[in-house]
């Protein structure tokens, strides 16, 4: 069933914003005839508008053939005929999109048949360039992200810890990479190692919904954050203790897990624990059954992603 959502700060009306969104969806396909709509009374209730505003809105789009609406059964989509068919709209739609899209390849001065083969290689994944990147950082960072890299580009790539001046191996595996990458905060030190091997950096943009998940939940619960390397620290704290904390009086810690003093009273007093993919299994052992561990795939922005998945496609 679709689901509508307003919003009360543009200037667009009510009924407006609900038209648009049902066209929307119709030119989209994921709606079609006779399908059901939220009642008057469930739309008015999931979008906080009075009952009256909604069935108004309702009685428009029913007049304009939009809607059929069935006493004690419910709103549904219209079935209608002649040249206003759903599947003229639909149709109708997807010519303007095929228009606008080769006038926009045709300006940039890419031929039909590149941008046929290049279309099919963005939806299909097929016949992209294989990447060999190389991830330098702490390394939990180094492993975490490159493992992430691995399974959502296919690419191949290798974990390269902060340290000394690579050893011979070391160098073999970042002159044979095409991209270097690393978060802002090495991103001095990794540029001069690029230069040294003449390599372009990367930068890895850490995924804004973990933060968010995590300061969210630090607003009314007791939060813990558990990592295998203190070295990789810098980031939590900057991040959490100097931008968030102390707008909440509820408990937040951020300890590595060979921290013992820190890690019992965690697991005692913390209402979630954040947990690295690198201290999973020991956390999980340790930690009752009823206590609430989270952890995550994906750590990389769909920033940094969609930027090497140009690469791939266009690179």
């Amino acid at each position: 069933m679709i689901k509508f959502n307003l919003d009360k700060q543009v200037k667009l009306s009510f009924y407006d914003q609900i038209k648009g969104q049902l066209l929307s969806a119709i030119y989209c396909g994921k709606i079609n005839e006779g399908d059901r709509l939220p009642s008057i009374r469930e739309l008015s209730e999931s979008l906080g508008v009075n009952y009256k505003t909604i069935r108004g809105i309702y009685l428009r789009l029913s007049r304009e053939n939009y809607l059929e609406l069935v006493k004690g059964s419910g709103a549904f989509l219209k079935k209608r005929s002649g040249s206003d068919t759903y599947d003229q709209m639909r149709r109708r739609a997807t010519f303007r999109l095929l228009g606008e899209t080769s006038e926009k390849a045709r300006n940039l001065g890419i031929s039909p048949e590149k941008f046929a083969q290049l279309l099919s290689n963005y939806w299909t994944g097929n016949n992209l360039r294989k990447l060999r990147l190389a991830v330098i950082d702490h390394e939990e960072e180094a492993f975490i992200f490159s493992r992430e890299l691995k399974m959502r580009l296919r690419a191949e790539v290798v974990p390269i810890a902060l340290g000394p001046l690579p050893a011979n191996g070391t160098a073999r595996e970042i002159q044979q990479c095409d991209y270097l990458l690393t978060t802002s905060w090495h991103m001095e030190e990794v540029s001069a190692l690029a230069a040294r091997f003449q390599k372009e950096v990367v930068e890895i943009k850490p995924s804004r919904e973990i933060y968010n998940e995590i300061l969210t939940a630090a607003k009314d619960r007791n939060v813990a954050i558990v990592i295998q390397d203190e070295r990789t620290m810098h980031a939590s704290w900057e991040i959490f203790m100097n931008i968030f904390y102390p707008s909440t009086d509820k408990k937040f810690w951020i300890a590595p897990i060979h921290r013992e003093d820190l890690l019992n009273k965690i697991i005692k007093e913390a209402d979630v624990i954040f947990v690295s993919p690198m201290c999973w299994d020991e956390m999980r052992k340790r930690a009752p059954a009823e206590k609430e561990l989270k952890t995550y795939e994906n750590f990389i922005s769909e920033e940094t992603i969609s930027w090497l998945k140009e690469l791939q496609l266009l690179g």
